[in-house]
């Protein structure tokens, strides 16, 4: 399970940033499971999905019965979906890879 600092962290990353509040691939409402690696918030349809691709590629943890260590919650908050997005098209990566 969670620690109540990665408990409370969560909640207050999410509540700073909606898009948090969105699965980061799929667009599903209230993700709750998280890829460290890319900082982004994701749903367990799309959690499925990274976790085949092998945690040297994606990391992911449930943001609520995983436990978090400093590091990846670091990640986290220098992350975020929006951060993520924003990365993306930076570098022009298409919106529907």
């Amino acid at each position: 399970m969670a620690s109540p600092a990665a408990m409370s962290f969560f909640q207050a990353h999410r509540h700073g940033d909606s898009a948090n509040n969105i699965c980061c691939d799929t667009g599903s409402a209230e993700p709750q499971w998280a890829s460290p690696s890319h900082g982004i918030y994701i749903s367990i349809e799309a959690a499925g999905v990274h976790r085949s691709l092998g945690v040297k590629v994606s990391r992911v943890l449930s943001t609520e019965m995983d436990s978090w260590k400093p590091l990846q919650l670091r990640m986290m908050e220098f992350g975020g979906n929006k951060k993520f997005a924003e990365f993306l098209q930076e570098h022009g990566v298409p919106d529907n890879m």
